[in-house]
């Protein structure tokens, strides 16, 4: 089996396997409770936390461990909602998780709601962003757009976006889970005031994430059920989780140079072997090195090519984990409004994949296809 669906989910690291393992056997403690074994399971958690901070360059109090990304957005455009936004702006590409989560946010409090187009290249429209800003009361707006899109591979120009939000006053939620593994986060660097990351998409566990939150802001728990990362999040810390997910974000942020290049590697040989089998193909302008956006003329619907590929062994997906399993045009293609002569897919590169296996799934998985076209 060849595993190229690295952006739906990545194989936990050994080292983080390691970390979990210790505080299972040794700090299995809960760090609410008083005793010793409990305080010392609350260290782990403070250490844990600082780790954090320090990584992103934000304050300790700042940090709050979720269940994930989706958990993670959800409490903070809940939250912006209660530091008196009035008008939430995303994007039509953005993760169903953020587009979701706008839309429930702004039905329950009865707030505006823009989501912005974007070009062929998946870009939104600085401009028209701008020009939202300037038309609705300083301070009144949310603007919630990701780093990397999980599908396309596509960056917004991050730094560019917090300038309008900063002139505007506007909050800014970032969805930051896609680029751990290549990008440098810092939250205040680029007046983030609030973004996500899950440690199942940098091998690290299923099942934690994190939270930034800007302390300037106003926190409100959601729900009831004790007063657990200071309200934001009820319920008994995951300790293995955390723990796991701390060892596999210091293996990404010391390793970001070369596992970038490695998935460049991997990236432009995949582009070359597809252009070469296919006298007209698609290769996405996405920029993040681990995540290749490809489309090829097949006159099979999706489901038959993933089901063809998955026979072979070679595991990829037409889009998000979060929205497989389902023949309808991924919402990311259609709001780039891209050729429908092609069936788009996205290949997406991991440390564990050689030169030699992705060379391998591609002459298995792709050449055939020419008797499909």
């Amino acid at each position: 089996m060849v595993y190229l669906d690295n952006a739906a989910t990545t194989p936990i690291h050994p080292e983080v396997i390691d970390a979990m393992n210790k505080v299972l056997v040794s700090n299995w403690g809960n760090p609410s409770s008083t005793h010793g074994n409990g305080r010392k399971a609350k260290v782990l958690l403070e250490k844990s936390r600082r780790f954090f901070a320090e990584r992103l360059e934000v304050d300790p109090a700042e940090v709050f461990f979720t269940s994930g990304a989706t958990e993670s957005i959800y409490i903070a455009l809940q939250n912006f909602a209660q530091n008196g936004v009035k008008h939430f702006i995303t994007a039509a590409t953005e993760h169903k998780a953020v587009l979701e989560a706008v839309e429930d946010v702004c039905l329950k409090y009865t707030l505006k709601k823009t989501v912005l187009n974007v070009d062929q290249t998946g870009q939104i429209s600085l401009e028209e962003l701008g020009s939202i800003l300037a038309g609705n009361e300083l301070g009144s707006c949310a603007v919630a757009l990701m780093h990397t899109n999980n599908e396309t591979g596509v960056l917004h120009p991050i730094e560019s976006i917090a300038k309008l939000t900063e002139k505007h006053r506007a909050l800014f939620f970032c969805d930051c889970v896609q680029a751990g593994l290549f990008s440098t986060i810092s939250p205040r660097k680029f007046n983030i005031d609030a973004l996500s990351l899950s440690a199942h998409k940098m091998y690290g566990p299923k099942g934690v994430g994190l939270l930034y939150f800007n302390s300037k802001l106003k926190r409100t728990p959601l729900w009831k059920g004790g007063s657990q990362e200071r309200g934001m999040r009820p319920g008994t810390e995951n300790m293995p989780g955390i723990a796991g997910f701390s060892k596999a974000f210091e293996l990404a942020d010391t390793n970001k140079s070369a596992a970038t290049e490695h998935f460049v590697r991997l990236k432009q040989l995949a582009v070359e072997h597809l252009q070469s089998k296919y006298s007209s193909v698609y290769i996405g302008v996405g920029e993040a090195p681990h995540i290749l956006h490809f489309g090829i003329p097949d006159s099979r619907n999706m489901d038959a090519i993933l089901l063809d590929l998955d026979l072979k062994g070679i595991c990829l997906s037409a889009g998000s984990a979060c929205q497989s399993g389902s023949q309808k045009i991924s919402h990311v293609v259609q709001a780039m409004n891209l050729d429908p002569k092609y069936q788009y897919l996205r290949m997406s590169f991991g440390l564990m994949n050689t030169e030699s296996e992705v060379l391998e799934a591609l002459k298995l998985g792709f050449e055939p296809l020419h008797n499909h076209t």
